[in-house]
């Protein structure tokens, strides 16, 4: 005598294929093994955010908040105490972001030059082709201007302490604005500008506006993609 034992459906996809006929007094339940090999989303697919069948794995599910929005994270930092400039390529995993935030701790340089904020995609750094003003309302006719990159008003000792935000507006094309302390004083300058790269964003580096060279401070990235 033979008899049919009906696997149960509990899983999804497994359904009525999970019968088995087993002999007199035994019983065969499905094994992991009758059951199907489940399918992974890839990276492209985890950060597309379309696909629906498929299994997400901690690392995809972490691709895909840095690719459709829901944050910003935390980026490359450097150590501004000596060298001409730093340049950081660590956007935190972010790919095409929307926003980036440059983290000035204390960053000094070794006489009167302000201070350059440039970025830059896969062909290079834009060294070039800035619209950037930045200055302080405290005595008239204290600011500068820069074409050469994103420029941080010099207040005397050269110590800078804040953040500048950059924003994606449209295409390649980044906006920029700052307003921190500039010397170990009160001093205070406020800025922005404007530059429109060829390709998506990888690159900033700071650096003074001449010959002087960087002598104190750390500078962090956070960037991040809008919801």
């Amino acid at each position: 005598m033979s008899i049919t034992q009906p696997g149960r459906n509990m899983l999804s996809g497994i359904g009525n294929a999970a019968e088995r006929t087993v002999g007199t007094g035994s019983t065969e339940l499905p094994t992991f093994a009758d059951l199907p090999e489940p399918a992974l989303a890839s990276q492209a697919e985890a950060e597309a955010g379309t696909e629906a069948t498929k299994i997400m794995s901690p690392q995809r599910v972490a691709q895909a908040v840095a690719a459709l929005g829901g944050g910003i994270r935390r980026g490359g930092s450097g150590d501004t105490s000596s060298g001409s400039s730093v340049t950081l390529t660590d956007l935190g995993g972010v790919s095409g972001p929307d926003m980036i935030d440059v983290w000035l701790d204390a960053v000094s340089v070794s006489g009167s030059d302000s201070l350059l904020i440039q970025i830059g995609d896969s062909s290079g750094l834009a060294t070039s082709g800035y619209v950037s003003a930045s200055g302080t309302a405290a005595t008239s006719g204290q600011f500068t201007t820069s074409t050469s990159g994103l420029v941080l008003y010099q207040g005397g000792t050269g110590v800078w302490r804040g953040v500048i935000q950059l924003r994606r507006t449209t295409g390649n094309r980044w906006v920029s604005s700052h307003a921190m302390q500039a010397s170990n004083g009160g001093l205070v300058i406020s800025g922005g500008g404007s530059r429109t790269l060829s390709g998506m964003i990888d690159r900033i580096r700071v650096t003074p506006t001449g010959a002087n060279t960087l002598s104190g401070g750390l500078v962090q990235l956070f960037a991040g993609r809008s919801a």
